[in-house]
This record gives structure tokens, C-alpha cells and sequence, in this order.
């Protein structure tokens, strides 16, 4: 293999890396290729571990785009703050979580430091991102200022602004508008480097072609850097450190600069519900289905429910999952589903199954007994097949 062989191969090596994106626990990736038909995407245990994966986006053009959702990792009460949700949108264990309580009335500052939410300096929750820890924190400052008799209403006012589909649509709308030059310029750099310059150093030689297809490559990068400046401003206004890495790193990195869109997408609509986002995006199959699985956890979370014997962090946990149950089924409902259609038993897989499970609707030869899986979550027995 010739020294210009091997620089070609570390190149596309560099690209796979960057057509990796990590995913945590808590969060579900929407990926399309072609723009038509979005899929979510869990965290697998294939190449991750208990945090969460990784996932890729789509690698060829037209490269597709990849959006994430979140759930909202606290726990909200008109007493204070619990950083812990029983729920979770991801099939499998729920992620890692400080479990920390913080009465309202205690709370004397709430501040970011990069991913993490410090509140009173302990560190409550490591967010999505910097951006998402920016927003808890706005939360967590509205709640205190509120007086307590109005915060049970500010915190479902919380929750349904994470399920509004109207405005993830419009912003997502928007981000298209914006970065619809930017699209163009990323697909042509991925043929430019993958294509034109291989071609080009096969028939000239890289001696004859060099300065030509540099200067080539410097047009190319500089334009993305420029216009995802431009995008970043719009839709992070306030993210001006991480707008000027990103910017440095797209003008000096090709392999970057051709996934510079995703850079921008990822967190676009990380404050909105996975469901929300689903709705929007999926089709109503999926749709249906990742609202299923999300019902059935907020109704059977994984045992145990609470892991803090405090009874002011339970009763958060049972006011914050109540107040979510209200919004999700509501949500539901304004798209034409029942909750309750979503919660009915499966079809028995044969006759000797007798029971399943509530959260996983995993399915059991015995009547009593508890799923493993779901931290021994109490099975229910099938309903008996009426008679002719």
C-alpha cells in the first residue's frame, strides 16, 4: 500500500468517526437518509455500555440528517426537586442518576458548568448538553421564584411544552430553510474528497493536482465554516464558546466539515419529548409504537419506583410522574389515540403462556410471579379466552 493509500484510508477512517454519534440513556435518535421515512434509534448494548452507544448517522450522501429527543431527567413537585425519574424511554434499565433532593425553599443557587447542572454546587444532573443543562437550570430558577401555590401549575406547563409538537415542527421547518445552502455544500465536499480528488490524483498525479484540488478543498471547508456560523447564531444564540469551536474545527477539519450538519441537528430538538418529536417525524406505526412503550413506563415504572427512603423524594417522584401521565395522555388524545388502547395485553404467544409483563409485555409460562428485566415488576395473568 502506497504512502497516499494509506492517507486515503486514515481519511475514511476519520469520516466513519465522525458518522458516529453518541447516544445516552434518557434520549432517542430520529435518522433519515433520504428525508422521507425518519426511524428511532435506542442506545444498544452492542457498541456502549450502561450510559448509553453509539449510533450512526447516514454516512452517503444525500447524508441525511440525525435528530435526538430527551426525556426530562427531573422530578418536579411543589416542594422541591428530585434528580431522578422513575420512567424511561429506552427499552432496558434506566439510566444513571445522582438521586439528589433539593427543597425549593434550600435552593440558593442553580448554575451550568458545561453538561452538568450544579444545584447549591452538587452536581444534580449531567445534561444532554450544555444547551439542556442551560434549560433545566432556567426551569429550576422559574420554580423557585414561583410561590408555591402556583408551582404544580408551572411544572405541568413544563411538561407540556416538552410535548409540543407544533413548535418541534416549526423549528424544524425552520432549521431547513436555514441550513438548506449548507446541505448543498456538505454533499458536494463528500464528493469532492471521496471523489473528484481520487480521480483527479489517479489521471494528473498528485504533483500536477495538488495546489488546484487545495484550493478546492479550502473553498469548500471555509463555506461551511461560514454558514454554519450563520446557522448556529440562529437557532444557539446564546452558545457563543461552543459556536466558535465548532467554527474553528469545521474550517481546519474536511472529515468535520462534511458533518457539520449534524453538529447543528443534534440538539436542535433535544428539549422536546421523544414522543413529541415521534409525531412529528415518524410514522404512525412508529409513532404508536415508541407511545406505547413510554405510557406503559410512566403507568409501570421498573422496581423500585424510588430509590431514596426520604418521603419528601417519593412524593416528588409520584407528583412529577402523575403530572407527566396527565400531559402524555392528553397528547395522546389531541393525535387521535387512547391511552388505555395502548396499555391492553398482547396476544398470548401460545397456549402456555399465562401471564406478562405490564412494562416490557414480556411473556410467562406461570400465572404469579415478576419480571427479572424489570426489577421484579408484578406479572399479570392473561384474561381467560370466553367460550362459544
Amino acid at each position: 500500500m502506497s504512502d497516499l493509500e494509506l492517507l486515503f484510508l486514515v481519511l475514511v477512517c476519520l469520516y466513519g468517526w465522525e458518522c458516529a454519534c453518541w447516544l445516552r440513556r434518557g434520549s432517542v435518535g430520529f435518522r433519515t437518509w433520504l428525508g422521507r421515512r425518519w426511524r428511532a434509534v435506542h442506545p444498544g448494548a452492542l457498541v456502549g455500555n450502561q450510559h448509553g452507544s453509539f449510533i450512526l448517522a447516514p454516512p452517503l450522501p444525500p447524508l441525511g440528517y440525525i435528530l435526538t429527543g430527551n426525556q426530562f431527567p427531573l422530578s418536579l413537585s411543589a416542594e422541591g426537586v428530585f434528580a431522578y425519574v422513575s420512567p424511561t424511554v429506552n427499552p432496558g434499565p434506566r439510566p444513571q442518576q445522582t438521586g439528589l433532593f433539593f427543597r425549593f425553599d434550600k435552593i440558593q443557587s442553580a448554575e451550568v458548568k458545561g453538561k452538568k447542572l450544579l444545584i447549591n454546587g452538587a452536581m444534580a444532573v449531567k445534561a444532554y448538553s450544555p444547551g439542556s443543562a442551560q434549560y433545566l437550570a432556567s426551569c429550576v430558577r422559574q420554580l423557585v421564584k414561583a410561590p408555591a401555590s402556583e408551582r404544580a401549575a408551572a411544572i405541568e406547563k413544563i411538561f407540556r411544552d416538552t410535548f409540543d409538537s407544533k413548535a418541534a415542527k416549526n423549528r424544524w421547518r425552520e432549521f431547513q430553510k436555514q441550513t438548506g445552502a449548507m446541505r448543498w455544500l456538505v454533499n458536494a465536499l463528500f464528493l469532492y474528497i471521496f471523489v473528484l480528488v481520487p480521480g483527479v490524483i489517479w489521471h494528473l498525479g498528485l504533483r500536477l493536482s495538488w495546489m488546484g484540488l487545495l484550493a478546492g478543498l479550502l473553498v469548500l471547508t471555509a463555506s461551511i465554516a461560514i454558514e454554519f456560523r450563520r446557522a448556529h447564531k440562529v437557532f444557539y444564540p446564546e452558545a457563543e464558546d461552543e459556536r466558535f469551536t465548532h467554527f474553528l474545527t469545521t474550517l481546519l477539519s474536511p472529515v468535520t466539515a462534511i458533518r457539520a450538519q449534524d453538529i447543528l441537528s443534534r440538539p436542535l430538538l433535544e428539549t422536546f419529548h421523544p414522543v413529541a418529536i415521534a409525531a412529528v417525524l415518524c410514522t404512525p406505526e412508529e409513532f404508536r409504537e415508541l407511545a406505547g412503550r413510554v405510557v406503559r413506563d410512566v403507568q409501570f415504572p421498573a422496581m423500585p419506583v424510588c430509590p431514596a427512603s426520604q418521603p419528601e423524594a417519593e412524593s416528588t417522584e409520584r407528583a412529577a410522574r402523575a403530572a407527566l401521565r396527565k400531559v402524555l395522555e392528553a397528547f395522546l388524545k389531541r393525535h387521535k389515540i387512547e391511552p388505555d388502547d395502548l396499555m391492553r395485553a398482547p396476544q398470548p404467544l401460545d397456549d402456555a403462556c399465562r401471564a406478562y409483563c405490564p412494562r416490557c409485555l414480556s411473556q410467562f409460562t406461570d400465572k404469579q410471579g415478576s419480571c427479572f428485566d424489570c426489577g421484579g415488576l408484578q406479572l399479570r395473568e392473561f384474561s381467560p379466552p370466553l367460550r362459544a
